[in-house]
């Protein structure tokens, strides 16, 4: 039987769900990689995926090219009727459903709510527009009885109007993207004072890069030996993307840092104390905080939905988006706090036994299992 995998772009794809793709496959399915294919073509194809390369680009609110990756989508489902899809975030869910409809398929469709986005976060009218639609599109047009839900924290099922689905026991929580322990495990701390603070995602709005860089700015007034490494690239195709500018701009504080993205991420947190991010929502679950834990690092983000179930979890710490006053004085009262290696220690376990990729499998392919029929 074969799967298609469903997402905006390869490098997203590699990045949180590679792993999926490679257990199907030694699980004798044969795997499909439906998106915009560009950088990781070579790795994909190398590891025996089909390739369905489609038409989409990012940028806006709403990908360009929806419909027109639908039909391809719909084409290839057509040349393998039993095949089961499994789309990833709005976009995989926008197109999976239409191409589903396209075709009447009928071989089953996993759906992983990644979280809502730009959309979900956005004051603009056209976002607005967007969040009203999700609910109707996940309930009426991509639901049904052979569709399963997965979800990176329970706000999100919600809030796709996903009522139904939840009766029936169609949904299911699963804690992220999965890390892998042999990568990600518990690393000694570096020697205090100061405080050093890494902030792991792209450099976007919605992850609240500028409230952090101010926040370390007033807690360093305040007192607090304090520094911040912003790590992590530019996304141009994200609608309020910061530019090369705008982080030179903050680099030139005293106490802040940008490295760019980086590859190396348990380097990362050797060399430093605090996972921080004051994102502003839009979160299903960030891969970056669940990596930091594994690491032993404690967290400290904000109240909303996936960061801060998350952040209970692991007994990090947790505040109000977009409130600057308010992360400073965590970050004062942390850089004085001598149990950081005791709440690290404790996020690395809560990790281990439900935060990996082996978790993750174990709930996905449950939902393989019974759409395909297998015991």
């Amino acid at each position: 039987m074969k799967i298609v995998y469903l997402a905006n772009v390869d490098w997203f794809f590699v990045s949180h769900f590679l792993h999926l793709a490679q257990r199907a496959r030694d699980a004798g399915y044969r795997v499909a990689i439906a998106a915009e294919i560009g950088g990781e073509r070579d790795r994909l194809a190398a590891l025996g995926f089909d390739l369905v390369p489609l038409p989409s680009r990012r940028g806006g609110v709403v990908p360009r090219g929806v419909g027109e990756a639908a039909r391809v989508v719909a084409r290839e489902l057509e040349r393998h009727p039993g095949a089961l899809l499994h789309g990833f975030g709005l976009f995989g869910i926008t197109v999976g459903a239409f191409a589903r409809r396209k075709t009447g398929h009928h071989g089953g469709q996993v759906y992983t709510i990644t979280g809502r986005g730009y959309a979900a976060v956005a004051p603009t009218a056209r976002a607005r527009l967007v969040r009203g639609a999700t609910s109707g599109l996940c309930r009426r047009i991509a639901d049904g009885p052979r569709t399963r839900w997965l979800a990176e924290n329970a706000t999100d099922i919600g809030a796709c109007g996903l009522d139904r689905a939840v009766r029936e026991g169609r949904t299911a929580i699963v804690g992220g993207a999965g890390i892998d322990p042999e990568r990600f495990h518990v690393i000694a701390m570096p020697p205090r004072p100061p405080l050093k603070c890494a902030l792991v995602a792209r450099m976007i709005w919605s992850k609240g890069i500028d409230i952090a860089v101010d926040a370390v700015t007033a807690a360093r007034a305040a007192g607090a030996d304090v520094e911040l490494t912003l790590v992590g690239g530019l996304d141009p195709a994200n609608p309020q993307g910061l530019s090369a500018a705008d982080l030179a701009r903050f680099a030139a504080r005293d106490g802040i840092r940008w490295q760019g993205r980086s590859d190396d991420i348990p380097g990362i947190w050797r060399e430093h104390h605090l996972a921080l991010l004051p994102s502003r929502g839009g979160e299903g679950l960030p891969k970056s905080l669940i990596e930091a834990a594994a690491c032993g690092r404690p967290i400290l983000t904000t109240a909303v939905p996936g960061c801060a179930e998350f952040a209970a979890a692991t007994d990090g710490w947790t505040v109000p988006a977009d409130d600057v006053s308010a992360l400073a004085s965590r970050l004062v009262e942390i850089a004085r706090d001598q149990g950081l290696a005791q709440r690290g220690a404790h996020a690395a376990r809560v990790v281990a036994e439900g935060y990996t990729e082996a978790h993750a499998w174990r709930v996905v392919s449950r939902f393989y299992d019974e759409l395909a029929g297998r015991r």
